[in-house]
């Protein structure tokens, strides 16, 4: 039987002979093979973009370290002193004659920046006693410079290592700034561990987020020989009083094994 309808010819003659094409359509099956496919895709294609984020938030999380070394250097030459760390959460630093607890988070007040890294979080820095003191020359035997907290003789209690009881990177340094990364110390890394302890003795590596133990932090820290030649060079510290605190760094910008790391 022909169709009627004149602006209908071959096409709907032939649905009308056979009415079972109007009921083709994609299966179940066909569908979830379509969406399995869809989202192999769209994984493949967001795998990369979570990488390239996290190195965006790393390079600009390391970026912040590096202008926040600048600005401890830069109070020492102005107060003589290195900034005690901030230890309520207020961004500024506790001190009375001496630093209310040596560990504790930036003060980002006082020095102007460095209130949460890329990940929204507050850093940690720690700093050694003698160098931040209101008291002049402190741990120094020599006599000491007016106005100043330390001397080229003073020794500062820091040490950095490759690894939880690993090898030494730098010691006897005066501050350090620490930023968890994107796990925030919440993995069961013995390296992150050590930074999260509150202790004078922390880790700095190559990045890791999957060989264990992983390792995200980002670390920098007051290069001794490089804050007390600044001070000399200022004139704010005078002639040589023995020891000048040489550990071997001279020249570590204090991002030891995180430069290009991603």
């Amino acid at each position: 039987m022909f169709s009627t309808k004149p602006w209908c010819r071959l096409s709907c003659n032939r649905v009308e002979q056979h009415p079972h094409l109007r009921q083709r359509g994609f299966s179940l099956l066909e569908m979830a093979i379509v969406l399995v496919v869809i989202g192999l895709l769209l994984g493949g294609a967001l795998v990369p973009l979570s990488v390239q984020m996290e190195k965006q938030d790393r390079d600009e999380t390391r970026r912040l370290l590096i202008d926040m070394q600048e600005a401890v250097l830069g109070y020492a030459l102005v107060n003589g002193r290195l900034p005690c760390p901030d230890t309520d959460g207020d961004g500024q630093m506790d001190i009375s004659t001496s630093c209310s607890n040596v560990t504790g988070q930036f003060p980002w007040v006082d020095l102007g920046l460095g209130k949460d890294d890329a990940w929204g979080r507050p850093f940690t820095y720690r700093v050694s006693a003698n160098f931040a003191d209101t008291t002049d020359g402190t741990g120094c035997a020599a006599s000491p410079t007016a106005g100043l907290s330390f001397s080229l003789c003073s020794l500062a209690d820091i040490t950095v290592l490759d690894g939880a009881g690993g090898n030494l990177v730098a010691s006897t340094i005066p501050a350090i700034i620490v930023s968890h990364g994107k796990n925030w110390a919440t993995s069961s890394s013995n390296d992150e561990a050590e930074n999260s302890d509150a202790d004078g003795v922390l880790v700095d590596r190559v990045y890791s987020n999957s060989a264990a133990p992983t390792f995200d932090d980002l670390v920098v820290w007051v290069v001794p020989n490089i804050l007390k030649s600044k001070m000399l060079s200022a004139g704010l510290i005078v002639g040589n009083n023995g020891n000048n605190g040489n550990n071997g760094n001279n020249g570590n910008n204090g991002n030891n094994g995180n430069n290009g790391n991603n």
